[in-house]
């Protein structure tokens, strides 16, 4: 559900693949060689397509791990391996979701008409006749007056909720941040909300465009197995079901209700909207639940700084894949050569490159699990942290790096969210380069990556991808390349691993980074979000709380 925007001779592949070796001929230097000597055993069809659990997955962990040491990469902890605990779930087919209309019960069809799972860790989840609630965006966000709930106890109902934000659906760049979706637009955002609102179901309605993709992503993604964390509190403080709906089922919801879903969808643009019930209307469902329990691990090594090692710069990358696909006919491994070999590469090329100086703070070297799945590994990092996230001064995520070649410009996905971005304006300037905004800013992509995990608990993180400006061939060709490889590679079998790729960019921008992680090690600035920013304010109090203990 990520976007991703996007010679030399290889050196041989070997046979002992778990033995990491480097070229240390210039210590201080990224290596183009050692990028694609990681990227050629890491998407090797021996790895298997690197899925959490397989036997690929599990040399994919030892490769990293014994990578670090081989750096003097120091453990996090006593081990490499943080235990990722898993949950998988699948409904089965006795389960269901009903409308009650007029003492009527319409059970709806999962795949075409709806699609609904549960997060409770339960082999059994149900809703007895919960009433309907209309809450607009289903948004609280204080920095911007903004409250759909306001006025409306929702414990045992069920909130009926529009994809997006006011901002993207009016346009206005006064509202929100206007056509660039914010946290609050995303669905993941919309669930969390209900729940803390003491909501018992939620049905988001679907729409392509301010959904970013059409029903059919929604039918496939959310039907069958789905991964979750094994949590403490095994996912009780979740709603009991969470649901898309067609936009069809939601304007007969609200039709037979004497409801007009298009005037009241004018009316949640609003600051002063208020909840509307749908009278006649209520919610009936039971989910039935096959439950497997599952560990995966994140990898995580550090540098520790001289003088500040509590304080911590984070690099990080996700290791998965989708793994052998059995059953496929023809070629059935996902080797995931791009997505996310590369980035693996990358923090294993800056940890070798920084590796050879001291600094100040700690840096903290981050391979995180079941990204496919859910940004699950960084999500139980930054949920049950091993360090204090006050502690993270700031951080760079790397997610699929396409062998575009070397580019005039850097995309910043997300851009506008902090001050990590002037740290990089200045780099970019000291060699020629020029920063690019998120050109699809309304599909939220910021939010679709391992970085708003952290995000998400204060911690500046920063997403910046080559750009598509190449040095030989322009804006054109690199579009070309990048659109080629979503269109034909991306989350599919032939993204592999070619000893022609050019990556000469990527090594810029892990040049630039190594320049960025190694003033922020020797400083003593703490990068803010910019004003106005969601997580602005868990940022502050996060860093208050910290200088209050």
């Amino acid at each position: 559900m990520k976007k991703i925007y996007l010679s030399l001779l290889v050196l041989i592949f070997l046979g002992c693949e778990e033995k990491s070796t480097y070229d240390n001929s210039s210590i201080n230097k990224i290596n183009e060689g050692n990028l694609h000597r990681h990227i050629q055993i890491l998407a090797s069809d021996e790895y298997g397509g690197r899925a959490p659990g397989s036997p690929g997955g599990e040399k994919t962990k030892q490769y990293i791990s014994q990578s670090f040491k081989d750096l003097s990469i120091e453990a996090l902890d006593k081990n490499y391996l943080i235990e990722v605990p898993l949950v998988e779930m699948t409904v089965t087919k006795e389960s269901y979701l009903s409308l009650i209309e007029n003492n009527k019960e319409r059970r709806l069809k999962q795949g075409s008409e709806t699609v609904y799972w549960t997060k409770r860790v339960s082999e059994k989840v149900s809703v007895k006749n919960s009433d309907l609630v209309f809450v607009g965006y289903g948004i609280v966000a204080p920095e911007y007056q903004w409250n759909d709930y306001k006025g409306i106890d929702m414990k045992g109902k069920t909130a009926v909720i529009l994809i997006n934000d006011p901002g993207f659906a009016t346009q206005d760049s006064n509202l929100f941040k206007g056509n660039a979706m914010t946290y609050y637009g995303r669905w993941t955002y919309k669930y969390e909300e209900a729940a803390r609102q003491g909501a018992e179901a939620v049905l988001i309605i679907h729409e392509t465009k301010p959904a970013a993709y059409p029903w059919q992503v929604v039918e496939t993604s959310w039907q069958g197995k789905q991964i979750d964390l094994k949590r403490d509190d095994m996912g009780q403080n979740k709603v009991n079901v969470e649901a898309w709906i067609t936009y069809p089922i939601a304007k007969e919801i609200f039709t037979n209700a004497k409801l007009d879903l298009v005037e009241l969808k004018q009316q949640a643009l609003q600051k002063d909207f208020q909840p509307v019930a749908i009278p006649g209307v209520k919610l009936k469902a039971s989910l039935v639940n096959q439950i497997n329990f599952s560990i995966s691990h994140n990898v995580a090594g550090i540098k520790k700084g001289t003088t500040h090692p509590e304080e911590f710069i984070l690099m990080m990358a996700h290791w998965d894949h989708l793994g052998t696909k059995e059953g496929l006919s023809g070629d059935n491994i996902y080797n995931g050569a791009v997505d996310n070999a590369t980035g693996i590469a990358g923090i294993l090329e800056l940890a070798r490159t920084l590796s050879a100086s001291e600094n100040q703070r700690s840096l903290l070297f981050l391979a995180v699990t079941a990204e496919e799945s859910g940004l699950l590994g960084s999500a139980y990092f930054a949920e049950y942290p091993p360090i204090e996230l006050s502690n993270i001064v700031a951080g760079y995520n790397f997610d699929g790096v396409l062998p575009v070649g070397k580019t005039k410009d850097v995309i910043v996905v997300g851009h506008g969210a902090s001050e990590l971005e002037d740290i990089l304006q200045r780099e970019l300037e000291k060699v020629g380069k020029y920063i690019v905004p998120d050109p699809m800013p309304e599909k939220g992509f910021f939010y679709r990556s391992d970085h708003i995990s952290f995000a998400k608990k204060g911690v500046p993180v920063l997403y910046a991808d080559g750009g598509f400006d190449k040095l030989d061939g322009g804006k054109k060709a690199g579009r070309i390349f990048a659109e080629e490889y979503t269109a034909k590679h991306y989350h599919q079998p032939s993204d592999e691993y070619d000893p022609n790729w050019d990556l000469g960019g990527f090594v810029d921008q892990l040049t630039i980074t190594a320049n960025m992680v190694k003033y922020l090690a020797n400083s003593d600035r703490w990068p803010k979000w910019y004003e106005g920013n969601e997580f602005k304010e868990i940022r502050e109090k996060s860093l208050e709380k910290a200088i209050n203990n």
